[in-house]
């Protein structure tokens, strides 16, 4: 009997994962995300066209990932746990739109570091800011977070 529990166990905390022990997505119809992660989706950005849905589990988290543009047609996602709690929101932003204290973080951390891709983040807990992807100097994809008011800055790397 033991036996049996310790494996439904096992197999109950690999659902929503695959092989590795890694988060799954599963891709959901825009029209059957429930009515409250829609609500908080279209308040974090308002005017956006969503195009994609998603779950996912992260780190025993449901999350539904909804994907889009928003009027300027610039690329959004917005993480929203079911209950309708923002996690995330992020939005697809040209290097000039970042405040200037922001740009001189980021210059006075990592000078030679020429990001590749720029988003506006507002976390449903924590600090909004902005993150800058790119590669550094060896060649490593990585991303660095930088709080609104420049006083914070994060690194992280991404595995390739």
């Amino acid at each position: 009997m033991r036996i049996i529990i310790f494996s439904l166990l096992c197999l109950a905390s690999l659902i929503g994962c695959d092989g590795a022990g890694r988060s799954t997505e599963k891709k959901v119809p825009v029209d059957q995300v429930p009515p409250a992660v829609r609500a908080t989706a279209d308040k974090a950005v308002p005017g956006v066209k969503w195009e994609k849905a998603e779950t996912e589990t992260e780190q025993g988290q449901a999350i539904y990932e909804l994907k889009g543009r928003d009027s300027s047609n610039r690329e959004v996602e917005v993480e929203v746990t079911p209950e309708g709690a923002l996690v995330e929101a992020e939005t697809e932003i040209p290097l000039e739109e970042v405040p200037i204290v922001v740009r001189e973080a980021l210059k006075a951390r990592l000078p030679n570091f020429k990001p590749e891709e720029v988003e506006s983040v507002t976390k449903g807990i924590g600090p909004s800011g902005y993150e800058f992807e790119g590669r550094d100097e060896r060649n490593k994809k990585i991303e660095v977070f930088i709080s609104t008011d420049g006083t914070q800055v994060t690194l992280e790397e991404d595995s390739d």
